[in-house]
């Protein structure tokens, strides 16, 4: 047995990840609802995580956000070189 996540979208549900079953399968669905935070709710967890962090933790998560940030900043030019690119054409 294997638990995953998914979105149910009218009578379909979308999974999360990729499952290694055969088109066609027949298979039985048990059904969690997973109950959405507000963003109230989400605001004060974060608050609580990052009460819980050590300097150092604190450094690796900055160390994470910059990589991150410039992943991003790669991504945006990658994708305006391309639709400039097509502009040419």
């Amino acid at each position: 047995m294997m638990k995953i996540k998914g979105i149910k979208r009218g009578k379909t549900i979308e999974l999360s990840e990729e499952i290694n079953i055969p088109d066609g399968q027949e298979v039985n669905i048990e059904i969690e609802v997973i109950q959405q935070m507000s963003d109230e709710e989400k605001v004060e967890k974060m608050k609580e995580f990052l009460d819980t962090l050590t300097d150092e933790d604190r450094e690796e998560w900055t160390k994470i956000a910059e990589f991150l940030e410039r992943e991003r900043e790669l991504d945006r030019q990658l994708q305006q070189q391309k639709i400039n690119e097509m502009k040419v054409v």
